[in-house]
């Protein structure tokens, strides 16, 4: 043998025999704390646990309906609950920029008709059967320092139009004349549409714009006249959300008697608007609210309970491990999460380090034939033993306390919380929200006293302004669960 080839020999097995030590060494560690931690330092232990939640259902009232993106009106029977929904719309009415038919008056204008055009984009129940609705007159305009909420009233005025049947949808036909499709369209409420024998109210309203000598009309000469609108149904079956449409107004209509000529009369028809709702979304703009009323009178119905009684809550065991949380009605989700106590004894013991933890909320399949669930829930902390929600002092503010939003402190205000719906597959559809800071400052005691022994799932935050809908979500209670990925010191 040369030697290059005694040298490649050695050099060979040399490599072997230091590969062979490197091995030796590494199969002394234990395998479960490699990577974990370092020679000198305190080993880390990492666990993943999966805490059950106690759900069930409350309901809260007076809840904030003021000046938000959709007023309600409707009666709707609840196939779930046994309830019977009823709501109203309490709207202030508002005089426009319109030229007044006082502007010709030389030239004798008469009334056609009054029409109220509302549209709306929410439809629960029937869509197909016309809704029947009554519209009153207020005794008084809505007051500006009054807070009104779903369980507030306004005495109402004389009757304008009682027990009407209104078309919920119009039929589009195309150029051949054959059915083409069914659309939504504004509702057309007529409050006095025979020009031979118009109204009382009609005749009075069109009286004062024909005697104001203004260039404008104004709010306080309109109220003389006409304070506003109650809106309501009268038949059960359908109830509507109606938005902040530009097309949302009262018409008066008319037009100015003279000239033989179609094309001339048809130039003399004149319209005047009365504003109502917030379609500007301005401070200047007409107020309004809804007023709901959730009658919970079903016999056998374990949800009967919580009528009229904050304190009350419905297991999920006593609703087939379903509970609730609707806009609008107040129904709400409360959850006691056990496991929240658990990681802050364990956080006293030894220091703990909360690396994911992740709130699951299934929605139960097949729920949404009569309300579709919301697109976003929040978490408010509450009391347990009373089902109230606490509160947050921000400067000279009272805040409710909402869980916030991941990388915000717990006592932030502002920062919400909105946990999204996602739809896996046509049958499942879940509410998921990462809770990793606020699991974190709950263990550490970071939280502000006192400590929430709940948290309440819903829909509606109570502020003026935001979303107003009956959108509902029915959960599987029995799946709720807490994720929690964690880690901690132990010791040799």
């Amino acid at each position: 043998m040369n030697w290059p080839t005694r040298l490649f020999s050695v050099r060979t097995s040399m490599a072997l025999l230091l590969t062979s030590a490197l091995f030796s060494l590494a199969s002394c560690e234990d395998t479960n704390e490699l990577g974990v931690d370092l020679p000198g330092t305190t080993p880390i232990e990492t666990a993943f646990e999966e805490f059950p939640v106690t759900a069930s259902t409350i309901r809260q009232d007076s809840l904030s309906s003021t000046q938000k993106d959709h007023f309600l009106v409707g009666q709707l029977p609840d196939g779930n609950t046994g309830a019977l929904l009823q709501a109203r719309a309490f709207l202030e009415v508002a005089a426009s920029a319109d030229s007044l038919p006082s502007q010709y008056a030389s030239q004798n204008p008469k009334l056609d008709s009054v029409v109220v055009l509302a549209s709306f984009d929410r439809v629960y129940g029937s869509a197909t059967a016309p809704l029947r609705l009554s519209v009153h007159d207020l005794q008084r305009p809505l007051d500006d320092f009054t807070t009104y909420n779903s369980t507030s009233e306004v005495p109402l005025g004389a009757p304008i139009i009682t027990d009407k049947a209104v078309k919920l949808n119009s039929t589009i036909r195309n150029q051949a004349g054959t059915l083409d499709s069914v659309t939504l369209r504004p509702l057309r409420i007529p409050l006095s549409t025979d020009t031979l024998n118009q109204t009382v109210f009609a005749r009075q309203l069109f009286a004062k714009m024909l005697t104001t000598t203004t260039v404008r009309l104004s709010d306080a000469d309109l109220h003389t006249v006409w304070n506003g609108m109650a809106i309501s149904a009268t038949t059960q079956g359908t109830a509507l959300g109606f938005n902040r449409s530009q097309a949302s107004a009262v018409y008066v209509y008319y037009h100015l008697p003279y000239g033989t000529n179609q094309s001339v009369r048809n130039r003399k028809r004149k319209v005047y608007r009365i504003l109502y709702g917030d379609p500007n979304q301005v401070a200047s703009s007409p107020r309004y609210f809804t007023n709901i009323r959730y009658t919970l009178n079903t016999p056998g119905s374990p949800f009967n309970v919580l009528q009229s009684n904050g304190l009350a809550s419905v297991p999920a065991a006593a609703s087939d491990q379903t509970v609730y949380t609707q806009d609008g009605t107040g129904l709400t989700t409360k959850l006691v999460i056990p496991g929240l106590d658990v990681l802050r004894q364990r956080q006293a013991q030894s220091n703990l380090i909360i690396n994911r933890a992740e709130l699951i909320i299934p929605v139960k399949p097949y729920s949404t034939a009569q309300f579709v669930a919301p697109a976003q829930l929040f978490l408010f902390e509450a009391n347990n033993a009373n089902n109230r929600v606490l509160i947050f002092q921000n400067g000279v503010n009272p805040l409710e306390r909402l869980v916030q939003q991941e990388g915000f402190l717990a006592p932030t205000a502002g920062r919400p919380l909105a946990i999204p719906i996602t739809e896996a597959n046509a049958t499942t559809q879940y509410y998921s929200a990462l809770l990793t800071s606020y699991v974190q400052a709950y263990a550490k005691n970071q939280l502000p006293e006192p400590l929430p022994s709940a948290l309440l799932l819903s829909p509606t935050r109570r502020r003026t302004g935001g979303e107003l809908s009956l959108d509902r979500a029915a959960l599987d209670a029995s799946n709720i669960k807490l994720r929690v990925y964690y880690s901690k010191t132990t010791a040799r």
